[in-house]
């Protein structure tokens, strides 16, 4: 396992919590991807060769130690692969997250993160690691969590705090974070 940490200081009460999963059916899937993101920033944990049952329990015990309100893009995904229950859904009437985003007036601080993947693209790039051990790869899929938490947390800020737009200021683009900490933590250098 790897954990990728990219420290910002936030007015964030609470932890916002994103699973890159191989499936988003739980007895179908497993959990490969952990982000946390938290008022000291992002802490996001990659599987490598550890086992399924090894990374959930790493992952469980992570989220013990994390500060509570919990919260989450259709919670119950992220509960069915936890078994813990998460506080709040950012998620409304089983609303996609482009549709999250656009209802919100959230999709130009969406758009600016530059996410390299769709949800559905992370078990192949997932299953290609398994066989080539390249870790571009799985930069792919941490910068994707990383774009996921960024998501959830400006729908926080929308929906939850009530945040004016203007007064939701965007996280730096995914690209340039990939590069100076994604990269790095991981352990290679492109």
């Amino acid at each position: 396992m790897k954990k990728i940490q990219i420290n910002w200081k936030l007015p964030l009460n609470g932890t916002i919590i994103d699973f890159e999963t191989t499936h988003w059916d739980v007895k179908k899937g497993e959990i490969i991807t952990a982000g946390f993101l938290t008022k000291n920033g992002f802490e996001i944990i990659q599987r490598l060769e550890s086992s399924e049952d090894e990374f959930k329990k790493t992952i469980t015990d992570e989220m013990k130690s994390m500060t509570q309100p919990w919260y989450a893009f259709n919670k119950r995904c992220e509960e069915g692969f936890c078994g813990f229950d998460i506080e709040c859904d950012l998620q409304e009437d089983k609303e996609s997250a482009y549709m999250a985003l656009k209802n919100s007036g959230l999709l130009n601080h969406y758009n600016s993160l530059c996410d390299p993947l769709f949800n559905y693209e992370v078990p192949r790039f997932w299953d290609l690691w398994k066989i080539t051990k390249d870790p571009l790869l799985l930069s792919k899929i941490v910068r994707h969590n990383y774009c996921c938490l960024a998501k959830e947390y400006y729908l926080k800020l929308k929906r939850i705090d009530n945040v004016s737009l203007d007064e939701i200021n965007p996280f730096r683009s995914s690209a340039p974070i990939e590069k100076l900490y994604i990269h790095k933590q991981l352990g290679f250098i492109i």
